[in-house]
This record gives structure tokens, sequence and C-alpha cells, in this order.
């Protein structure tokens, strides 16, 4: 009998691994994504609202804007993550106001 309850546990542990294994990912969320999808929605609906046409292509500017942006900090990231010894350790311990030496 114990030997059924331990082939059953590896059966369940393996197929349950293989159906984790099996999830795909979600495409990542793009900011804006929401708002624009509502926002369509809603001109199908009554396509001459000026107000819906006028969010509309704000929410498309604010999505190039946006995208600029992460490119700037990806950018500025780079050019600082660059091991920069002036601002991160660049004294040592006894060289520090108030410290004494060790």
């Amino acid at each position: 009998m114990q030997k059924i309850n331990y082939i059953f546990t590896v059966i369940l542990l393996v197929s349950a691994s293989l159906a984790q294994a099996q999830t795909t990912t979600l495409p990542a969320k793009v900011p804006g994504d929401q708002g624009i999808a509502s926002v369509n929605k809603n001109l199908e609906k009554n396509p001459d609202n000026k107000g819906l046409q006028t969010a509309s292509e704000q929410l498309k500017k604010n999505r190039v804007k946006h995208q600029e942006q992460m490119e700037k900090r990806k950018e500025d990231k780079a050019e600082h993550s660059g091991g920069n010894s002036e601002h991160h350790g660049a004294m040592n311990r006894s060289a520090r106001p108030g410290r004494p030496g060790k």
C-alpha cells in the first residue's frame, strides 16, 4: 500500500510541475494600453464625439512621450553605471572625516 501511495505522489508532483512549466507568460503591460482600448471601444460606439477623438490623440502622444522618457532613462542609467569611483567608495574608511583610522 505504501508503494502505491509513493508512486501516486511522484506522478502527482511530476504532473503538477509539468502543468506549471507550460503556463505562458503574459505580455508586458505598457502604460496607456487600457486607456487606449477603452477610448477606442467608445469611439466605435460614438465616432463623432470630439472629446473621445481628442482623448485618443492625447493618449497616443503620451505613449510616445513615455517611450522617449524610458529610453532616455535607460541611456542615463547605462552612462552612470560605469563604475564611477569618484562618487562610490573613493575614500577609504580612515580618510573619512570624523572616523578614526583602523
